[in-house]
């Protein structure tokens, strides 16, 4: 203890004599999120010094408790120990308080003189934003006396509610992780923490009257490894005890953030049916799953006591969590069970349900499960939330709804006079890669979300009337943990993506620049490290737009950065740099190549953007689709198979086309007959996403577009096993063939193999170029 107050002391004596002797450090309050408004003033600044105090109104507890937090930001960030007082005296001070009179309760001023600074919030929560402004503004590039320039914010959030999820029910994670992750979010002055505490991976929330659920369903013996059908053979599990939660909850309580609980049901659930299989059609035997996708074993909701099961969970996790919501899922359940149970067939007839043009018996089946789920949430005083298939067959009358899988689950909801949450896969999955250059990146699922596409996010749809408008209440982003195992990893997935999320939760669509936010950055990534944060190095990228000329003989090459980044690029397959030749306008390229570029903004640099363009004699030719590709994955035009430009392993980008339900049969006139040596298809591998490799390839030729000679064809054997996700290419080398007219077929997945969760399902093939040489 001696050694600890020694210590201490000399830290304080060294930050005065460094106040005294060194140049000022002007705070900035440029921050993220961005302030609406800052007023300056041409006056002395507000000096930091050891003499400063933290004052709050006597008998607030929530204000010492915000001031105490102030009181050890600044002390983390400056090395000064600042005193929490009650009163005020003669030295400067940091004043604390509520009632600005502001109609959004979450506003706050922050007046800055050289007598004092006063942070006055709309509420507490209000006066913790403004803690949070002032702790950003901090300098942290330099060793003299923080100085606050003196001048006025006035500032408050475009939405009510801002969310962060994270999953712990695939991999647990320990309460001290938890706290982190709750402090990353106050940093981000995000007020809700959604908490995904349960799943077919494991139950990590104690329940007293259903001890199995922990003592069996909380654990798992192995766990699959990246996108492989391997096992690591570790035992994982862990669950948090209800003192634990309480712990959390007030934690978070402490720094304004509601923790919305989510018990997942009636899918979901197959850890809860490993330890109480009655709960199931079948009456099991079930365990825990040991690999991840779609589980069709869920909750029997024919069964009356599986309803009584769901609802005295969901009345303890009540007791736990003051939250004005509760989550209780309702995404991704099979009907399958539920079509050969005949308890839930008995209950559909009883219901009197019935199958019609917009949901089957089976949906309805679900949402009358969901709204007594609903009805007894609302019972206790609080609100049901859930993700946007709840809207499927119906939804409670006071339900909110999180749209995940698009927009269009927020539109139907607002049109339906619900509150909806925005939170697609599309721009607020932090589970996604944040860069293309995958194989220098921990394991992540198999889709591209890089920083800038999160920030460009709009979450008010434009179809939607002003009224309607007014039921978006808010932006979450969602860190799924198939592929997360460490707290580390956690924060890797999520910073710095959550800034750009903040500024999208925090201000409003016209104050938001993309071009700004770079510059603010860098401060923001000096905080994470001052936190301790590990970050991703992924800020923004080179956008390229490759426009293949009409008749295929080169192809015109642009790029962009945000703000006045500058570019360079390479055209040999090199790496660039501030050496390499600088981009001015579009240019053309008229032989295959590999282009990269990187661009320059201040101390900031883009991730290098790589394409490789494929010239060949098929390209911008003219293509017919005799069978038709997917609709929502069929691209700009039937020449998306000739336009020289090869995707990645993400399905996502544009470059693909999708075929299901029938394989892909094209013909492509080179308009005029020629020589071909080579043909080569590629195909899309991605079999968490349903992607399966072609079963085989066949090449007709002909004179006249009517009359076809096969000059190949090869057949293949279903996949074995699982593989990772890759491009696959099949080159057809021919001799002595000349043609004007190719028709390629390419057989598709019709009946996807056993070991697969889409067992006897149509597989998806993707194709995104055929190359004729």
């Amino acid at each position: 203890m001696k050694k600890t107050i020694l210590m201490s002391v000399c830290l304080w004596l060294l930050a005065a004599m460094g106040y005294a002797q060194s140049a000022p450090n002007m705070a900035n309050y440029s921050v993220i999120p961005l302030p609406r408004q800052i007023n300056m003033v041409k006056s002395k600044g507000f000096v930091l010094t050891p003499q400063t105090r933290i004052v709050y109104p006597a008998c607030d507890s929530v204000l010492k408790k915000d001031a105490e937090l102030l009181a050890s930001y600044i002390f983390e960030l400056t090395g000064l120990q600042l005193k929490v007082a009650t009163s005020a005296t003669d030295a400067h001070n940091i004043e604390l308080c509520t009632g600005l009179p502001h109609p959004n309760k979450e506003a706050y001023s922050m007046r800055v003189s050289a007598q004092k600074i006063t942070i006055q919030g709309a509420s507490a929560a209000g006066t913790f934003y403004g803690i949070q402004t002032l702790r950003k503004a901090i300098p942290l590039n330099g060793e003299g006396k923080v100085v606050f320039p003196a001048g006025e914010i006035i500032d408050y959030p475009q939405y009510a509610y801002r969310g962060a999820m994270l999953d712990v029910a695939r991999h647990f994670f320990g309460v001290d992780a938890v706290k982190t992750f709750i402090d990353m979010l106050a940093l981000h002055n995000i007020n809700n923490f959604h908490w995904h505490l349960t799943d077919d991976q494991g139950w990590r929330i104690e329940i007293k009257k259903y001890p199995l659920l922990t003592q069996k369903a909380a654990f798992r013996p192995e766990t699959t490894i990246g996108h492989t059908d391997k096992k690591d053979g570790k035992p994982h599990g862990g669950y948090y005890t209800q003192q634990q939660i309480k712990e959390i909850v007030q934690y978070a309580a402490e720094r304004h953030i509601n923790i919305v609980p989510e018990i997942d049901m009636p899918g979901h659930m197959v850890a809860a049916l490993s330890a109480y299989p009655k709960l199931g059609c079948t009456g099991g035997p079930y365990s825990v799953r040991t690999e991840w996708g779609i589980a069709e074993e869920v909750l029997c909701a024919g069964n009356d006591s599986t309803l009584q099961f769901a609802k005295d969970v969901i009345a303890e996790v009540m007791r736990l969590f003051p939250s004005p919501y509760i989550n209780i899922g309702g995404d991704e359940c099979p009907k399958k069970s539920w079509q050969n149970c005949a308890k839930c067939q008995a209950k559909i007839q009883s219901l009197g349900l019935v199958t019609d043009a917009q949901h089957t018996k089976e949906q309805r089946l679900q949402s009358y499960f969901m709204t007594e789920m609903a009805n007894f949430i609302t019972q206790h005083g609080r609100k049901v939330c859930g993700w946007d298939e709840i809207l499927e067959g119906g939804v409670a009358p006071n339900a909110t709804v999180l749209s995940w899988r698009g927009i269009q689950g927020a539109e139907q909801a607002a049109r339906l006079g619900h509150d909806a949450i925005m939170c697609p896969t599309s721009n607020m999955y932090f589970d996604y890669y944040q860069t293309e250059d995958r194989a220098n990146e921990p394991v992540a699922f198999n889709a591209y979300l890089p920083i800038e596409k999160v920030y460009a996010f709009q979450p008010v749809p434009t179809s939607l009337t002003p009224q309607q408008a007014k039921h978006i209440i808010g932006v979450q982003a969602n860190l799924w943990t198939e592929q997360v195992k460490t707290l580390s990893h956690i924060e890797y997935m999520m910073l710095p993506r959550l800034a750009a999320a903040c500024e999208v939760q925090w201000s409003s669509e016209q104050e938001k620049d993309y071009g700004s936010f770079l510059q603010r950055l860098p401060h923001m990534l000096q905080l994470y490290k001052a936190c301790g944060y590990r970050y991703a190095e992924h800020y923004f990228t080179v956008s390229t737009v490759l426009t293949p000329s009409p008749k295929g003989q080169a192809m015109e090459v642009a790029f962009s950065a945000p703000g006045k980044s500058k570019i360079y690029y390479t055209t040999d397959g090199s790496e660039p740099n501030e050496q390499s030749k600088p981009y001015k306008k579009p240019f053309y390229l008229k032989r295959s190549a590999t282009i990269k570029a990187i661009a320059y903004s201040d101390s900031l640099h883009s991730d290098v953007t790589k394409e490789q363009i494929i010239v060949h004699k098929a390209m911008m030719k003219p293509v017919r689709f005799c069978t038709p590709p997917n609709h929502a994955y069929q691209g700009n035009s039937p020449q998306e198979l000739v336009n020289g430009l090869l995707g990645n392993t993400s399905f996502h980008s544009g470059r693909w086309v999708g075929f299901v339900g029938n394989d892909m049969d094209i013909i492509i006139d080179l308009q005029r007959k020629m020589p071909i040596k080579s043909v080569s298809v590629r195909t899309l591998t991605e079999q968490s996403n349903w992607i399966f490799p072609d079963r085989g390839v066949s090449l007709l030729v002909s004179d006249d577009g009517e009359h076809f000679k096969e000059v190949f064809a090869d057949t293949k054997q279903s996949l074995p096993h699982v593989v990772p996700p890759s491009v696959n290419t099949q080159k057809i080398t021919l001799e002595n063939v000349k043609a004007r007219y190719l028709r390629i077929k390419v057989l598709s997945e019709h009946s996807m193999p056993q070991w697969h969760y889409g067992y006897g399902q149509t597989a998806f093939l993707f194709v995104d170029e055929v190359i004729v040489e």
